[in-house]
């Protein structure tokens, strides 16, 4: 995989007018990625703005939308702590935080999504358990996922080992972390590259990774961040994300070696998607790698619906 470490532009601008309250140089920079969500978007900024710990820069990168996006950031335009760009094109969601790096000037840097709500403490939490880990140079905290037909607490028990300190193996099963939950040092990202633009899915997953590599992690286990899933929020693709974890096993095939646990899982998730895909060929491949890892009656279960599945498809085709 190419490691990604280049740092984006915007060509175009605003920012508030100044005030002498505020550090010239912010504390914290705020990266918000926003794309045709001019009836959302104001919820995401309200709550970045009304937090608790004030030291902040905003920075909103308009992500070339073709809605009244440009018109809703620019109300915002009073605010001091508020900057907004624009791309020329649209970029997807990691050169767009990418293009927010950029542009950042704090020592730290969160992410906020255009649909999310921070609580008021967020920042004022983070930074206070953060800077009380010395050997931390990354924190992320609690979240809560909510839709109309559920709602539940991430990272959710089972899913994950040791909450914080070294995380790696952990991220290795599964992203802990989400981009609205994350508070890093900036200069991290020199060490680790940003977001990796060619990815249009688990970009974050691919980042959480890297950074785990680098530094143990911090955690505030109360939720911080309402996750809204809404009717038009960008959703899994399976088959791009089928291709991230192929590309995952392959990328940290040294460590997974020394992790069979999580390689047995990520080969089962693999199994699972290439089955509802109908590749049988693959779904019976990564089946038997997981098994040869962990062997359970749910995995042999799943191997013989694949053949099943499969026998019953070249039945079909022989009539």
């Amino acid at each position: 995989m190419r490691e990604n470490t280049r740092i984006m532009s915007a060509p175009t601008e605003n920012r508030g007018s100044g005030d002498p309250t505020l550090s010239e140089v912010p504390t914290v920079s705020v990266v918000l990625p926003v794309h045709n969500r001019s009836s959302l978007v104001t919820r995401a900024i309200d709550s970045v703005l009304a937090q608790t710990y004030r030291d902040i820069e905003l920075i909103a990168v308009d992500d070339a939308s073709t809605d009244d996006t440009p018109d809703t950031l620019a109300r915002y335009s009073h605010d001091p702590r508020f900057r907004t760009v624009r791309n020329a094109q649209n970029l997807g969601a990691a050169g767009t935080r990418n293009v927010g790096i950029g542009l950042a000037r704090g020592r730290y840097l969160a992410f906020q999504d255009s649909d999310d709500r921070w609580f008021p403490e967020k920042l004022e939490t983070q930074l206070k358990v953060l800077q009380a880990s010395a050997d931390c140079r990354a924190c992320y905290s609690g979240a809560v996922y909510y839709s109309k037909e559920n709602s539940y607490y991430i990272p959710r028990e089972g899913a994950r080992g040791a909450p914080k300190g070294d995380i790696f193996a952990d991220t290795l099963m599964i992203n802990p972390t989400t981009p609205q939950t994350l508070l890093i040092e900036r200069s991290l990202l020199t060490e680790t590259g940003v977001f990796d633009d060619t990815l249009r899915i688990n970009e974050d997953w691919d980042l959480a990774l890297r950074l785990a590599r680098a530094t143990p992690f911090a955690f505030v286990p109360e939720p911080m961040v309402m996750i809204y899933r809404t009717p038009d929020s960008v959703s899994s693709h399976m088959a791009r994300d089928t291709a991230f974890r192929v590309r995952m096993l392959d990328q940290y095939a040294e460590d997974f070696a020394h992790n069979t646990a999580a390689r047995s899982r990520q080969n089962y998730v693999l199994g699972s998607q290439y089955l509802a895909l109908g590749d049988h060929r693959n779904a019976m491949r990564y089946f038997a790698e997981a098994m040869r890892d962990v062997p359970s009656s749910r995995g042999a279960a799943q191997m013989l619906r694949v053949a099943l599945s499969w026998s019953t498809r070249w039945a079909r085709k022989g009539r």
